[in-house]
């Protein structure tokens, strides 16, 4: 199993490598100047809703977006190390499928809760009409489809919020995590 396992992981990294990576700081904005509710994106009300969580992730990925496969690994890591410390986190499938959604988080063995955004399919038409793509232009987003992305909300707090238009950089979103929801040492 321990080998099925390294050489899936393995795999999935050597189809994906050919792109580089998009990795961007935790921006702070006051979401208040978006003309899009927060509360109207997928996956904000599903992570809030649920339980009081000192620190909520909502991400949107792709299954065939290449810098959602590199990312789905940091979000696993995320996950197994701060689910168990207060962290609420939400996948937001965009433009695909259930079917390869499922397919895609399980490939990554992804455990936080998944559901679908808006899109169930790739369509540059209907992409701007939506209130995920509204969102990101208003926070200077410029990529067409905008995956991965991500918005961190702390302790319920929908006014300033933190978002990442790209991969997180993992050392600044481990000590985000680290210094609001354990005391443990970063090594």
């Amino acid at each position: 199993m321990l080998v099925c396992t390294i050489y899936n992981h393995i795999n999935c990294m050597i189809q994906v490598m050919d792109r580089p990576h998009e990795y961007e700081h935790i921006e702070w904005i006051n979401s208040n100047q978006s003309r899009i509710q927060l509360s109207l994106l997928p996956g904000i009300n599903e992570s809030l809703n649920n339980r009081k969580a000192k620190i909520n992730i909502v991400s949107y990925l792709a299954e065939w977006c290449p810098n959602c496969h590199y990312e789905a690994i940091t979000l696993k890591n995320i996950y197994n190390e701060f689910y168990k410390h207060d962290l609420e986190m939400i996948l937001v499938m965009n433009y695909s499928s259930i079917y390869k959604s499922k397919k895609f988080a399980e490939r990554y063995e992804l455990k936080m809760r998944m559901i679908l955004g808006e899109l169930n399919k790739k369509n540059k038409k209907n992409v701007n009409e939506i209130a995920f793509t509204k969102f990101r232009n208003d926070a200077s987003d410029s990529r067409i489809w905008g995956t991965p992305f991500h918005i961190i909300i702390i302790q319920g707090e929908m006014n300033k919020i933190g978002i990442v238009k790209g991969e997180f950089i993992y050392k600044e979103i481990r000590e985000l995590l680290s210094d609001h929801l354990v005391d443990i040492k970063l090594q």
